[in-house]
Protein backbone atom coordinates (compact mmCIF):
# COMPACT_ATOMS: atom_id res chain seq x y z
CA UNK A 1 0.00 0.00 0.00
CA UNK A 2 1.34 3.41 -0.86
CA UNK A 3 2.35 6.03 1.82
CA UNK A 4 -0.06 8.73 2.79
CA UNK A 5 1.46 11.56 1.03
CA UNK A 6 1.80 9.13 -1.88
CA UNK A 7 -2.21 8.54 -2.00
CA UNK A 8 -2.73 12.47 -1.40
CA UNK A 9 -0.10 13.77 -4.38
CA UNK A 10 0.81 11.28 -6.25
CA UNK A 11 -1.64 8.50 -9.12
CA UNK A 12 -1.54 5.04 -7.97
CA UNK A 13 1.72 3.51 -9.51
CA UNK A 14 3.13 -0.31 -10.09
CA UNK A 15 5.33 -1.93 -7.15
CA UNK A 16 8.60 -1.14 -8.87
CA UNK A 17 7.94 2.84 -8.32
CA UNK A 18 6.82 2.86 -4.92
CA UNK A 19 9.54 3.38 -1.70
CA UNK A 20 8.78 -0.12 -0.50
CA UNK A 21 9.26 -1.83 -3.70
CA UNK A 22 10.05 -5.63 -2.30
CA UNK A 23 12.86 -6.23 -5.72
CA UNK A 24 15.45 -3.76 -4.27
CA UNK A 25 18.78 -5.68 -3.13
CA UNK A 26 19.38 -5.51 0.53
CA UNK A 27 22.23 -5.11 2.81
CA UNK A 28 21.86 -5.76 6.20
CA UNK A 29 21.81 -2.92 9.29
CA UNK A 30 23.92 -2.99 12.17
CA UNK A 31 20.51 -4.62 14.42
CA UNK A 32 20.37 -7.64 11.58
CA UNK A 33 17.53 -6.08 9.54
CA UNK A 34 17.48 -5.81 5.49
CA UNK A 35 18.06 -2.62 4.25
CA UNK A 36 18.28 -1.62 0.21
CA UNK A 37 21.71 -1.08 -1.23
CA UNK A 38 22.79 2.79 -0.94
CA UNK A 39 22.37 3.08 -5.11
CA UNK A 40 18.73 2.21 -4.44
CA UNK A 41 18.52 4.53 -1.07
CA UNK A 42 19.88 7.13 -3.07
CA UNK A 43 17.50 6.54 -5.88
CA UNK A 44 14.50 6.44 -2.82
CA UNK A 45 16.08 9.77 -1.21
CA UNK A 46 15.75 11.26 -4.37
CA UNK A 47 12.31 10.50 -6.16
CA UNK A 48 10.44 10.08 -2.94
CA UNK A 49 11.53 12.78 -0.41
CA UNK A 50 8.55 15.22 -1.39
CA UNK A 51 10.37 17.85 1.38
CA UNK A 52 12.93 18.66 -1.16
CA UNK A 53 10.51 19.75 -3.65
CA UNK A 54 8.38 21.62 -0.67
CA UNK A 55 11.80 23.55 -0.12
CA UNK A 56 12.49 24.59 -3.18
CA UNK A 57 9.07 25.59 -3.63
CA UNK A 58 9.32 27.80 -0.70
CA UNK A 59 12.49 29.18 -1.34
CA UNK A 60 11.47 29.88 -4.96
CA UNK A 61 7.94 31.47 -3.68
CA UNK A 62 10.26 33.68 -1.30
CA UNK A 63 12.80 35.16 -3.39
CA UNK A 64 10.03 36.46 -5.71
CA UNK A 65 8.17 38.22 -2.99
CA UNK A 66 11.18 39.38 -0.91
CA UNK A 67 12.55 41.07 -4.40
CA UNK A 68 9.15 42.71 -5.31
CA UNK A 69 8.47 43.86 -1.74
CA UNK A 70 11.78 45.22 -1.07
CA UNK A 71 11.52 46.98 -4.26
CA UNK A 72 8.92 48.72 -2.92
CA UNK A 73 10.55 49.53 0.35
CA UNK A 74 9.70 47.06 2.90
CA UNK A 75 13.34 46.44 3.81
CA UNK A 76 14.48 44.34 7.08
CA UNK A 77 11.54 42.02 6.93
CA UNK A 78 13.04 38.18 7.49
CA UNK A 79 10.27 34.98 6.44
CA UNK A 80 10.47 34.41 9.95
CA UNK A 81 8.30 37.37 10.28
CA UNK A 82 5.50 36.11 7.93
CA UNK A 83 3.81 34.00 11.29
CA UNK A 84 3.39 37.33 13.01
CA UNK A 85 1.59 38.67 10.14
CA UNK A 86 -0.47 35.21 9.39
CA UNK A 87 -1.60 34.95 13.01
CA UNK A 88 -2.55 38.92 13.30
CA UNK A 89 -6.56 39.26 13.32
CA UNK A 90 -7.42 42.80 11.73
CA UNK A 91 -8.57 43.71 15.63
CA UNK A 92 -4.77 42.82 16.84
CA UNK A 93 -4.17 40.25 19.39
CA UNK A 94 -2.38 39.61 22.50
CA UNK A 95 0.80 38.03 22.61
CA UNK A 96 0.12 34.63 23.97
CA UNK A 97 -2.65 34.23 21.42
CA UNK A 98 -0.12 34.96 18.74
CA UNK A 99 2.12 32.78 19.95
CA UNK A 100 -0.36 30.00 20.25
CA UNK A 101 -2.05 30.61 16.60
CA UNK A 102 1.69 30.18 15.39
CA UNK A 103 2.28 26.91 17.42
CA UNK A 104 5.42 28.54 19.09
CA UNK A 105 6.42 30.03 22.40
CA UNK A 106 5.48 33.06 24.27
CA UNK A 107 9.48 34.26 24.06
CA UNK A 108 10.11 33.13 20.35
CA UNK A 109 7.16 35.36 19.20
CA UNK A 110 7.79 38.05 21.85
CA UNK A 111 11.35 38.52 19.37
CA UNK A 112 9.10 38.42 16.48
CA UNK A 113 7.25 41.17 17.47
CA UNK A 114 9.85 43.25 18.77
CA UNK A 115 12.00 43.03 15.50
CA UNK A 116 8.17 44.43 13.42
CA UNK A 117 7.47 47.02 16.24
CA UNK A 118 11.50 48.20 15.60
CA UNK A 119 10.52 48.47 11.61
CA UNK A 120 7.39 50.12 12.40
CA UNK A 121 4.82 47.19 11.29
CA UNK A 122 3.22 46.44 14.73
CA UNK A 123 2.77 48.39 17.76
CA UNK A 124 1.39 47.54 21.38
CA UNK A 125 -1.57 49.15 23.01
CA UNK A 126 -3.30 48.85 26.27
CA UNK A 127 -5.49 45.78 25.76
CA UNK A 128 -9.01 47.54 26.84
CA UNK A 129 -10.57 44.47 28.59
CA UNK A 130 -7.48 44.36 30.97
CA UNK A 131 -5.16 47.18 31.46
CA UNK A 132 -2.22 44.88 32.54
CA UNK A 133 -2.09 43.20 28.87
CA UNK A 134 -0.86 44.29 25.94
CA UNK A 135 -2.88 43.98 22.04
CA UNK A 136 -0.17 43.95 19.45
CA UNK A 137 -1.92 45.32 16.39
CA UNK A 138 -0.68 46.70 12.77
CA UNK A 139 0.47 50.22 12.17
CA UNK A 140 -0.48 52.03 9.21
CA UNK A 141 2.77 51.13 7.74
CA UNK A 142 2.02 46.92 8.83
CA UNK A 143 -1.40 47.52 6.51
CA UNK A 144 0.39 48.90 3.52
CA UNK A 145 2.91 46.04 3.71
CA UNK A 146 -0.31 43.56 4.09
CA UNK A 147 -1.76 45.33 1.12
CA UNK A 148 1.71 45.21 -0.84
CA UNK A 149 2.22 41.36 0.02
CA UNK A 150 -1.40 40.87 -1.44
CA UNK A 151 -0.59 41.93 -4.81
CA UNK A 152 2.84 40.52 -4.58
CA UNK A 153 0.94 36.95 -3.66
CA UNK A 154 -1.62 37.62 -6.59
CA UNK A 155 1.57 37.96 -8.99
CA UNK A 156 3.21 35.12 -7.80
CA UNK A 157 -0.02 32.71 -8.30
CA UNK A 158 -0.51 33.81 -11.55
CA UNK A 159 2.82 32.99 -12.64
CA UNK A 160 2.36 29.52 -11.18
CA UNK A 161 -0.98 29.32 -12.63
CA UNK A 162 0.34 30.24 -16.10
CA UNK A 163 2.77 27.37 -15.53
CA UNK A 164 0.28 24.78 -14.37
CA UNK A 165 -3.24 25.93 -15.04
CA UNK A 166 -5.58 27.84 -12.61
CA UNK A 167 -7.56 24.72 -11.67
CA UNK A 168 -4.51 22.36 -11.00
CA UNK A 169 -2.98 25.08 -9.12
CA UNK A 170 -6.06 25.21 -6.78
CA UNK A 171 -6.16 21.30 -6.54
CA UNK A 172 -2.36 21.74 -5.43
CA UNK A 173 -3.31 23.83 -2.90
CA UNK A 174 -6.51 22.13 -1.48
CA UNK A 175 -4.62 18.76 -1.69
CA UNK A 176 -1.45 20.35 0.32
CA UNK A 177 -4.27 21.82 2.84
CA UNK A 178 -5.55 18.32 3.54
CA UNK A 179 -2.43 16.95 3.79
CA UNK A 180 -0.82 19.32 6.46
CA UNK A 181 -4.27 19.14 7.96
CA UNK A 182 -4.09 15.39 8.45
CA UNK A 183 -0.43 15.26 9.51
CA UNK A 184 -1.28 17.84 12.14
CA UNK A 185 -4.46 15.78 13.05
CA UNK A 186 -2.74 12.47 13.42
CA UNK A 187 0.23 14.34 15.59
CA UNK A 188 -2.32 15.27 18.08
CA UNK A 189 -3.72 11.68 18.49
Amino acid sequence: MAAPSQRLLRPRTDARSRPDAAARPERTRSDGAARPDPASALEVFRRFHIGLLFQQLARDFERRARATLRSRGHVGLQPSHQVVFASLGTAGARLTALAERAGMTKQAMGQLVDDLESLGYVERIPDPADGRAKIVRLTPEGRAFLDDAADVISAIWSDYSELLGERELATLQARLGSLLERTRSGADA
